[in-house]
């Protein structure tokens, strides 16, 4: 076989070996997004982290994902965990920085971010709440309800209203 057949075919196995290889090797860019939340209760909000894919789908994966939120005051909760979809986290009123760092996975790569952020507090109408039919999607504020409002009328129709909040 002469020299140029067998450099043809060298190249050839080589390029078949590259394309049946990328899709193995590489893989999709992740972006961090920190962001807020309001909390129906006085004084809190919610700390949201999700990972978003280039199209700024929320992706799905396994891999570890570290955080560190830091108050205006220096003091700390450090935790990482298997990312499962979004972290929500209830914070009290008040400006963090929110470091993210997630290692990748075999499908997504490293990704990280730093990001001051304020938690604000919302106006929370438990009356309104439960006139939008809200009652029963989260016991946490359900029980709220029960236990500052069992005696008001946001139990019972006004034109029946028995006075025993059932």
């Amino acid at each position: 076989m002469n020299t140029t057949k067998k450099i043809i075919i060298i190249i050839a196995i080589v390029g078949i070996f590259l394309v049946a290889a990328s899709p193995v090797v590489a893989k999709e860019k992740v972006k961090v997004k920190i962001t807020t939340e309001d909390h129906p209760f006085k004084n809190k909000g919610y700390i949201v982290i999700k990972l978003v894919d280039s199209k700024g789908r929320a992706i799905r994966s396994k891999g570890t994902i570290h955080y560190r939120i830091t108050d205006e005051y220096g003091n700390y909760k450090w935790a990482y965990k298997p990312y499962n979809g979004e972290l929500l986290l209830k914070y009290n009123v008040g400006k963090y920085k929110v470091k993210v760092k997630f290692d990748g996975d075999s499908h997504y790569k490293k990704a990280k971010k730093t990001k001051w952020i304020a938690v604000k507090s919302s106006n929370f109408n438990a009356y309104t709440y439960y006139d939008d039919h809200n009652w029963g999607l989260n016991q946490e504020i359900d029980d709220y309800i029960e236990y500052n409002y069992w005696d008001e009328e946001i139990y019972d129709d006004a034109a029946t209203y028995d006075g025993e909040g059932y």
